[in-house]
């Protein structure tokens, strides 16, 4: 499917920018490559590869377990082996 829609440049600072609408606009945070190719400008998200996936977990952990949180069935305890 392709959308087609006119915009302009504008300047950001010291770069030049351009506003996406919100129907193609890629969610918050996407890493983006830009490639260009004589007149085109080429805006794509950056392809995740099997070395992104510690990266992955990394980021989970905080949100699955809570940051500086042990979970309690990994917490040694002392045990007693003797029969009594």
């Amino acid at each position: 499917m392709s959308i087609t829609f006119n915009t302009r440049q504008f300047q950001a600072g010291n770069s030049q920018a351009v506003r996406l609408p919100a129907d193609i606009a890629f969610p918050p945070k996407t890493e983006l490559v830009v490639t260009r190719e004589g007149e085109k400008i080429i805006i794509q998200p950056l392809e995740k590869t099997m070395e992104d996936i510690p990266l992955l977990f990394a980021s989970l952990k905080k949100h699955v377990i809570g940051e500086g949180v042990t979970r309690p069935e990994f917490i040694e305890t002392e045990r007693n082996w003797s029969k009594k």
